[in-house]
């Protein structure tokens, strides 16, 4: 499989994205890297779809600034540095992350990610020109994940009282992505 890369032009950015761990389609962990905004963490409740707005949980200016000027469309909400933790270890095969939080639909999150140590990364597509990323009216994402299957463990309670439990939940393991940032 060839991936090549569009034409760049004003205003393109490129962003790694490590660690970075995720429950498919639902909950995101990750350490954007990016050279317009900084290094920062983020846990992301994602929305239907990766076009549709995601809620973002930030810890830090950089991040609050990163989420105010790339993506206003979304959700954001900024907590303390101590209350929003990611980890790596295993040579990028085991993710951890919590959150607690007193704004926005999630109170407490607290996962570990987990790839087998012998599992081969696979490249792993995303994203396309002209696609929103996150409900954008700007920006538009591709980029290359380095994905390994892997399980989830941990808990999440809702800011409504609900529980819900993750116990060996099918989740990806990346050893690194990155992501290619255009205007739409």
């Amino acid at each position: 499989m060839s991936f090549l890369r569009p034409p760049d032009g004003p205003g393109v950015a490129y962003e790694f994205f490590a660690p970075f761990a995720h429950v498919e389609g639902r909950f995101e962990w990750c350490r954007i890297r990016s050279p317009t905004h900084g290094v920062f963490d983020v846990f992301i409740v994602l929305g239907a779809s990766t076009s549709v707005p995601a809620t973002v949980y930030v810890s830090s200016e950089a991040g609050a600034r990163f989420m105010a000027e790339r993506y206003p469309e979304c959700e954001t909400h900024r907590v303390p540095e101590d209350d929003l933790l990611l980890t790596e270890r295993g040579d990028g095969r085991v993710v951890a992350g919590m959150l607690r939080a007193e704004v926005g639909p999630i109170a407490l999150a607290e996962m570990t990610l987990v790839a087998p140590a012998d599992a081969t990364p696979q490249q792993a597509p995303y994203g396309g020109e002209g696609r929103p990323v996150w409900g954008s009216k700007r920006f538009t994402c591709w980029g290359v994940d380095l994905a390994l299957r892997g399980k989830a463990q941990g808990a999440v309670w809702w800011a409504d009282g609900r529980e819900e439990r993750l116990e060996d939940e099918p989740a990806i393991v990346t050893l690194g992505s990155f992501g290619r940032i255009a205007p739409l």
